[in-house]
């Protein structure tokens, strides 16, 4: 007997660690910028702190779903749809944007990773500077296609063409400020054959004075261009030492962000699994090298056909900056955040004061208009080969009906990999065997099986380095049937709640919890006066949840933590 899809459960975001430090000292930590810098905080920062506390409350408004069989009433929050520090809506991004990037960009080729970590030096200015970063993406992919594109001429190949996309992340493993880069290549060069098609050629795996080149490259690039544009400081370390403190607040939640801070052995910690680096984690591993600060790390491959591998790595490139399971609050007030990575023998836990905590999320906010996700070569938006690239579903896309859209369009909480029950959040699980699929009858294939497999894209030769013929560049069949013939598949840029869910947690939000019937939304409430009376009637709380008054800042110790050796 099948089992039935899981039931949606919305989540409790004013019971976690992050949502009460945010509550209880963001009044104190906003007036303490204000009177100790000369400009405050910039307004999207405190923005964003503000929405995350409306994100996920009912009291701030939510759509109503009801059951058309038992009259069942569930309601959903929304949601404050920012990037920053909202743990269930960078969620929601990130499940989003690997659906759009799987199903509408990477065509079935091999890809492979390339990660850029910058100089200490360089990642304020990175990540304050959009100019600056702009330049350093592009001189680090252009190099990198340079590479590919001498490969390729050794081969005989002439007139090829690159394609990549990047995540600029910037943040660290413990919520530290460092701007690096993601890149996903693909992993060869691309060209016309006489008929016009276009013809992907695999690269092989590029070996350590490769890697070594191109890092020495992008580092004489980069000092280049930074010298020119006036951003290189050339003075003597002894004189920047002496130079005043910060005068804008931003800078000085970046200051704090770049430090090491403090690290502690909790009395549970010998038994916390946090992924503790083996004995022989001094070595150097494969596919890496570094030159002056700046280290590149080459040893993701995904293989063609491997389309949730594709997925995965988009997920990776977009996740959250931190997860709130990995918070706790100690007895003393401090918060503690559990690290991923840690060597043998040293503890695993940052512990930061609530207002170094705000310190270190203002920081890696990122500013407006500054793009997270770019696309490079074929896969750029103005490219002319980019047409020809990206895959194209197998039938017509499926598109809702106009009845369909007035149901499961409302502007409500949207938050999957973060949506969670009463016990925490969920971890997203492939979406290729979804438990509500055995119950529901299976679904034929809209064009037959013969003419599907004739659509997909075709290797002349045999052999993992064969050329790819991306004749039609259709959507193969595996990855079809993981999306449920196309039920599942991202027809736009941004997937509706319902879609997503049921993608990425099999959960089939139009399922009454009950009785099994079919659940729509009848109305999305904005007005708090309505909001109250609706959630009065269910028994639920109505009282809009307030911050904490602004105190003196050293009741809870002082902002700036004492100066530590930098990561």
């Amino acid at each position: 007997m099948g089992t039935l899809a899981p039931a949606y459960a919305p989540r409790r975001p004013t019971e976690t660690v992050l949502y009460g430090a945010v509550r209880s000292h963001l009044e104190t930590f906003l007036a303490h910028t204000r009177e100790t810098y000369e400009k405050p905080l910039p307004r999207y920062v405190e923005k964003e702190f503000r929405s995350f506390l409306k994100c996920g409350v009912f009291a701030h408004g939510f759509a109503r779903c009801r059951c058309e069989s038992c009259g069942h009433d569930l309601l959903v929050a929304f949601s404050c749809k920012l990037r920053g520090i909202c743990p269930s809506c960078s969620g929601r991004r990130m499940a989003n944007g690997a659906a759009h990037l799987v199903d509408r960009v990477l065509p079935d080729v091999p890809v492979r990773q390339f990660v850029l970590s910058l100089p200490f030096e360089l990642r304020r200015l990175a990540a304050f500077k959009p100019a600056v970063l702009t330049a350093l993406t592009r001189i680090f992919v252009e190099t990198v296609f340079a590479s590919y594109r001498a490969r390729a001429k050794r081969e005989g190949l002439d007139a090829v063409e690159c394609g990549a996309l990047t995540f600029v992340q910037r943040f660290g493993g413990s919520l530290n400020l460092n701007v690096h880069f993601h890149t996903v290549f693909l992993d060869g060069v691309l060209t016309r054959d006489e008929q016009g098609r276009v013809v992907f050629h695999p690269a092989p795996s590029p070996d350590a004075a490769e890697l070594q080149a191109i890092v020495r490259r992008v580092h004489k690039r980069c000092v280049a261009w930074l010298r020119r544009h006036g951003h290189f400081d050339e003075r003597p370390l002894e004189q920047r030492s002496n130079e005043a403190g910060e005068s804008d607040a931003i800078g000085a939640c970046a200051a704090i962000a770049m430090q090491r801070g403090a690290f502690a052995k909790l009395p549970d910690e010998d038994g916390d699994d946090a992924g503790g680096a083996s004995d022989g984690a001094s070595t150097r591993p494969r596919f890496t090298a570094e030159h002056e600060g700046f280290n590149l790390h080459a040893g993701v491959h995904i293989a063609a056909g491997d389309d949730m591998g594709r997925e995965r790595l988009c997920r990776y490139g977009l996740r959250p900056a931190m997860s709130i399971e990995r918070l706790r609050r100690l007895r003393d007030g401090r918060i503690a955040l559990r690290v991923k990575y840690a060597s043998a023998g040293r503890a695993k836990h940052r512990v930061m004061t609530p207002l170094e905590l705000l310190a270190r999320l203002s920081a890696i906010i990122p500013p407006p208009r500054f793009p997270l996700l770019r696309y490079h070569g074929v896969l750029a938006p103005n490219s002319p080969w980019r047409k020809d690239v990206v895959p194209k579903p197998r039938v017509p896309s499926p598109r809702c009906s106009a009845n369909d859209k007035k149901k499961w369009t409302k502007p409500t909480e949207a938050a999957a990999p973060a949506t969670a029950g009463p016990g925490g959040s969920k971890q997203p699980r492939s979406a290729r065997t979804p438990a509500h699929a055995q119950t529901q009858p299976s679904r034929k294939p809209s064009t037959p099986s013969v003419a599907l497999q004739q659509e997909q894209p075709t290797r002349p030769a045999a052999g993992p380095l064969a050329p790819i013929l991306l004749a039609s560049g259709v959507l193969s069949v595996h990855h079809w049937d993981r999306l449920l013939d196309g039920l599942l598949y991202a027809v736009a840029g941004r997937l509706n709640w319902q879609l997503l869910l049921q993608r990425t947690f099999a959960i089939d939000l139009q399922q009454c919890p009950k009785c099994h019937g079919r659940m729509r939304v009848i109305s999305a409430i904005h007005e708090p006066d309505v909001a109250s009376a609706i959630l009065g009637c269910l028994g639920m709380p109505t009282d809009v949840p307030g911050t904490a008054r602004a105190r003196d800042p050293t009741d809870d110790d002082e902002l700036d933590p004492p100066g530590g050796d930098v990561e």
